[in-house]
């Protein structure tokens, strides 16, 4: 006999049957539970309220025919609590305790019956009063309920839980029967009809009617899948017979399963069907060496999909073209393998350019070869080049050098000299010619002529200390004697040396300002002096009215001089030039044609070297007629000593 569907487990109403008597038994048997508890609770708890009811009035009653003695009394009491079926057995106790005073108990039948000895019951409650007849204790009353009836109410109480759970159970399950079998049931069979026929290659437009909620956004959900599959697969097809590169499945032995329309074109049939029926063992018949099909073959087996395997097909008109094949493995659920699938791309024309293009590449790098030699040529000859440069520039140095000592000696003899004829002539020849006036022009003339060749003198003079100096720097022989310097004192030994500048420009007004206290700075006070000495009077010889400022401040870490002067300033693009050696200011630059300012052009070059020596920098900022600002900064940590920066002379 074949069951209804609602009555299998495995189908939707079974399921949900069976789910929801489960949860409805489940929830009565919780609820049952907690009546059964509560009920129990109730009960014990009456017992407790008329047990102590019953010895609250027993001990009232029993004071006084206990104190004088009346036994008969006693016994009318006790049967009277005995009327009650619940009391299990009555003791009287004597006040220390031994043996009994009189008692009442049940025999089998539940018939009350005298005691001589004190009761040994089960499954009862026991309450003990103690029995006073003013302050004298006369006795001890033991009373007992029995709890038979509270376990046959309970039980009761059990079988109608179960009784209630069975029965709405019952008519649950009825219910549902009927509710599923016309809301789900029925509709789900129809709905399971329709797929079925959808699948046997039915109309999709033919959905069920009389469908309601989420079957009907069911039914209505399959017929846009079907849709969407259908229009998938024409897809599909349109990609598969239009596409540019050849697709294909075969067997593992080489038979040809399908092919698209760019297969059969590229390997030169009319049609996919052609090809199909004309090429039974692709090793043998498509590939140009079959050993080829082989290799690939074995790679696949390994690896599941082989990509970029390039090859060579043979055309039908047996011509020979190149093939980019990208295939993988089609396996069944098991993991045996049925087909291979994959596409073909004719790669031929890439080929033959790949090969021009290695043609051309060889040629190329016999070229670059060639060349390659002709350049390591030069380079060699550059080396060689440089390696002369290298030694002129130390020839330069050591000349430099040399002329600088050899031309210092001499050079202070004329100055000396100079300075001793001046002297003498104003002092023995000039005051004869005051008399005459030729004479005393020829002897202004002298004395002027001596006076050029001192200033030139002390000019050439400075002009060699520089070259000693940028020479030592340059080559590593300069005497560094670095020690803790207050900056603010070398401040102002720098403007006393300067002083006399502004004093022959009266228009020109100097003006210092030191921010704060200056920390002491590790370097060599007299490069120091140098440098401050050099940029100042820069400023003053190349500032005609106005003013020149000398700042200074510290901010932790570096000290900052700024040299500001209100002069005609310097191009931009003369702003680092400046600073390289025997480059001086030209016309255009800070002063006008044949106004040139005299100088050796070594000055800020030997600033530069001075202050990067101590990891510090020095930069120019200034435009055309607005002035120029010299800003040099050097940093307060005492660098870690180098012992090569120390040199003699």
């Amino acid at each position: 006999m074949k069951l209804p569907r609602y009555f299998l487990i495995r189908s939707v109403g079974g399921a949900v049957l069976v789910t929801l008597v489960c949860v409805n038994t489940v929830l009565l048997a919780l609820f049952g539970i907690i009546d059964y508890y509560g009920e129990k609770r109730r009960i014990q708890e009456e017992l407790r309220y008329d047990l102590s009811v019953i010895a609250d009035q027993l001990t009232a009653n029993l004071s006084e025919p206990l104190w004088f003695m009346e036994k008969g009394h006693v016994d009318r009491l006790l049967a009277g609590v005995m009327q009650n079926d619940r009391v299990a057995a009555v003791v009287l106790l004597p006040p220390e305790g031994n043996g009994i005073l009189a008692g009442q108990g049940r025999d089998r039948s539940w018939r009350s019956s005298p005691l001589t000895t004190r009761p040994a019951m089960e499954n009862v409650v026991v309450e003990k009063r103690a029995i006073y007849y003013g302050d004298a204790l006369v006795g001890v009353a033991e009373i007992q309920l029995t709890l038979r009836f509270m376990d046959e109410a309970l039980n009761r109480s059990i079988a109608l839980i179960i009784l209630r759970i069975f029965g709405l159970n019952a008519a649950l399950a009825m219910i549902l029967v009927l509710v599923l079998r016309r809301q789900i049931i029925t509709p789900l069979a129809r709905l399971e009809r329709y797929a079925a026929r959808v699948a046997q290659g039915g109309s999709a437009e033919d959905r069920p009617d009389g469908l309601r909620g989420e079957l009907d956004s069911l039914s209505r959900a399959m017929e846009e899948m079907v849709r969407r599959i259908s229009a998938a697969q024409r897809k599909y097809r349109d990609i598969f017979e239009n596409a540019t590169e050849g697709i294909f499945q075969t067997t593992l032995e080489g038979r040809l399963l399908s092919a698209n329309a760019a297969l059969a074109r590229m390997i030169g049939y009319e049609s996919p069907a052609a090809v199909i029926e004309a090429i039974t063992d692709v090793g043998k018949q498509l590939y140009h060496d079959s050993k080829d099909r082989e290799q690939l073959v074995g790679r696949l087996l390994d690896q599941e999909a082989v990509t970029g395997f390039q090859t060579r097909f043979m055309r039908r008109d047996r011509q020979a073209i190149w093939v980019l094949v990208n295939i993988r493995l089609v396996r069944d659920p098991n993991g045996r393998p049925l087909y291979t699938e994959g596409t073909v791309t004719d790669i031929t024309a890439r080929v033959r350019a790949e090969r021009r293009l290695g043609i051309l590449n060889r040629h190329l790098r016999e070229a670059v070869k060639e060349r390659s030699g002709r350049l390591a040529v030069k380079a060699a000859e550059l080396e060689a080049a440089n390696a002369r440069l290298q030694e002129l520039d130390r020839l330069k140095s050591g000349f430099l050098a040399t002329v600088s000592h050899d031309l210092r000696t001499p050079l202070t003899s004329i100055m000396g000299f100079a300075k001793l004829i001046a002297r003498d002539f104003n002092k023995f020849f000039a005051p004869f010619a005051s008399a005459h006036e030729r004479l005393t022009r020829q002897a202004e003339r002298i004395t002027a002529n001596l006076g050029i060749i001192e200033n030139e003198g002390e000019r050439l003079t400075r002009l060699i200390n520089d070259f000693l100096d940028l020479s030592k720097i340059e080559a590593g022989r300069a005497q560094w004697r670095d020690t803790e310097v207050d900056v603010a004192a070398a401040l102002l030994r720098a403007a006393d040396a300067v002083n006399a500048d502004f004093a022959d420009k009266p228009e020109v007004r100097f003006t210092m300002s030191i921010t704060g206290d200056l920390p002491p700075l590790w370097i060599d006070p007299d490069r120091l002096t140098q440098v401050l000495v050099n940029l100042l009077g820069n400023a003053a010889k190349f500032t005609d009215q106005g003013t020149v400022t000398l700042t200074a401040s510290a901010d932790g870490t570096l000290l900052r001089v700024r040299v500001s002067d209100t002069g005609q300033g310097i191009m931009r693009e003369s702003l680092e030039k400046i600073f390289d050696k025997f480059h001086q200011a030209q016309a255009g630059d800070t002063v006008e044609e044949n106004r040139r300012r005299k100088g050796t052009g070594l000055g800020l070059a030997i600033c530069r070297q001075i202050v990067e020596h101590y990891q510090g920098r020095i930069w120019a900022e200034s435009e055309l007629g607005r002035g120029s600002t010299f800003i040099m900064e050097l940093p307060l940590a005492r660098p870690a000593e180098d012992p090569g920066t120390a040199g003699s002379e």
